[in-house]
């Protein structure tokens, strides 16, 4: 039995391009450099400069700093919030 080498299916840049072309371009390079980088973004605003992101445990706000930082970025904040219901531990964005 032989395993056959995966067909890698490339995205057009012309589709990864006009999506990004939907975000604000104060943020656009931003958001780009997180998902290029693994962190899953739901939201962004370029004239309040933010992006929210998936939160991901275990090392990956040091990451996330490190990139950032990394990319040059020399002033910003990274917020964890934990939601407690009826205590239960339900939310982590």
């Amino acid at each position: 039995m032989s395993l056959e080498k995966p067909v890698i299916i490339e995205e057009s840049s012309n589709i990864r391009n006009s999506w990004y072309d939907k975000i604000e371009p104060p943020i656009r390079d931003v958001v780009k450099l997180l998902r290029e980088n693994g962190f899953n973004t739901e939201s962004s605003c370029g004239h309040d400069m933010y992006v929210q992101c998936q939160y991901a445990p275990d090392g990956e706000i040091q990451r996330l700093h490190y990139l950032l930082s990394s990319a040059g970025f020399k002033n910003y904040n990274i917020i964890v919030t934990h939601q407690v219901i009826g205590g239960n531990f339900l939310f982590i964005t």
